[in-house]
């Protein structure tokens, strides 16, 4: 019986399947911030609040400041893309649905986590569902961002094909969880405001203004992170209407930008022509005290002067538009902060600070090492979930 010649070239071996994509550098960075923020995690398992300098004047600190930062970007970015495509009828940008609906899963994700671990027992957050209190802000709170986060993850498992419905019906339920969306979104906004607002002793925060402060602040950064996604994330940026997209999406942060720094504006002014004292301090220590550089010069400088001229000037040129974008996006957290923080950082009453002296008992908070470790842990597993998701998910916008 013939045999078959043997060849004398050996079976080259198989060659990985695996291909590095540009993507890949989040997880990666995520990784690495993780490793950086580990200690800072370790220590709030560990220890509790005590390695903070978080206290009994200033309970609320650095991470409810980043906590409402990023619901802003989350809620805004949803609203925004939800009213434009279902609303307005600009269909272009619904190809970006995908990308939208798992960036804001994800901020999402950042957002519950940091804020559990802000509280002294966070093993007992589950109260809030089972014994609620109808009656406080915090409790609407929560059974909002809840229910927010249970239509989030249905819309993204019907845009990603991972539930088994036909393509009519999927459409229809598709826009009938978008229209659900946009009150919810409104809702939460609103409620994350009023948690501040209805605190009778922060004149500050006291005040009706502040929750539509909220809402206006949420749609501008979410708009600028929206712009962001169409710059970072169009398949065929060649094409007219990618520069079409961008440029719409340009002028409405530019606006938005616009209309949320005269509000404020008209609102600061009219509380220090009041003459409150309390609410004239707290104001005052934003624009002048230690951090003044936070608001003149990240916020307002970096985060809305530099972004308007740029978005204004230039909405036709996507690059451009993508920097304008990360810097609005970026510094929008000195917003929060300088809500949470200076406000807390004010006595009630004159001489209070001085009245009784202990390390835990303190007016001139400062986030410690502690504090920004736990943050960059938080920032580095959400962009080591979202780089994942990048990759192995069907959530980029096809051409």
């Amino acid at each position: 019986m013939a045999q078959l010649p043997i060849s004398n070239q050996e079976t080259p071996p198989a060659r990985s399947s695996f291909k590095w994509q540009a993507t890949d550098l989040v997880w990666i960075a995520g990784l690495i911030l993780l490793l950086i923020g580990a200690w800072g995690m370790w220590q709030r398992v560990a220890y509790g609040l005590f390695p903070t300098s978080l206290n009994s004047y200033v309970p609320w600190g650095l991470w409810v400041g980043f906590y409402d930062y990023l619901v802003w970007l989350e809620v805004g970015s949803l609203l925004v893309f939800t009213t434009l495509v279902y609303l307005v009828g600009f269909k272009a940008l619904n190809r970006l649905k995908p990308i939208v609906l798992f960036t804001g899963l994800v901020i999402l994700f950042a957002a519950l986590l940091i804020v559990l671990l802000d509280l002294g027992r966070p093993l007992r957050f589950w109260h809030v569902y089972i014994y609620p209190d109808f009656g406080s802000m915090i409790t609407w709170m929560v059974w909002l961002h809840t229910l927010y986060l249970v239509v989030l993850l249905a819309e993204l498992l019907l845009v990603m094909g991972w539930l088994s419905v036909a393509e009519g019906p999927k459409e229809r339920i598709l826009k009938g969880l978008a229209y659900l969306s946009l009150p919810m979104g409104l809702a939460l906004i609103i409620v994350s405001g009023s948690v501040f607002g209805v605190v009778t002793a922060r004149p500050l925060w006291n005040t009706s203004s502040l929750p539509l402060m909220f809402l206006i602040s949420s749609l501008a950064a979410g708009s600028g992170l929206l712009a962001l996604l169409a710059v970072l994330f169009w398949p065929d940026k060649k094409a007219a209407e990618y520069r079409q997209v961008v440029g719409r999406l340009a002028r409405l942060t530019a606006w938005l930008l616009l209309g949320g720094a005269f509000a404020a504006s008209i609102i600061g002014l009219t509380f220090l022509y009041q003459g409150s004292p309390a609410r004239a301090e707290a104001l005052m220590l934003m624009l002048t005290g230690p951090f003044w550089w936070s608001f003149w010069i990240v916020h307002i400088l970096l985060g809305v002067v530099v972004p308007i001229l740029i978005l204004f000037n230039q909405p036709d040129k996507p690059a451009w538009v993508g920097v304008a974008a990360t810097l609005s996006v970026i510094t929008f957290v000195a917003v929060t902060l300088n809500v949470v923080i200076p406000v807390l950082a004010t006595p009630e009453l004159e001489g209070l600070a001085l009245s009784y002296v202990d390390p835990k008992m303190r007016y001139d908070y400062v986030p410690n090492t502690a504090e920004w470790l736990l943050v960059t842990f938080i920032a580095g597993l959400g962009a080591l979930l979202y780089g994942l998701g990048l990759r192995w998910l069907p959530v980029k916008p096809k051409a």
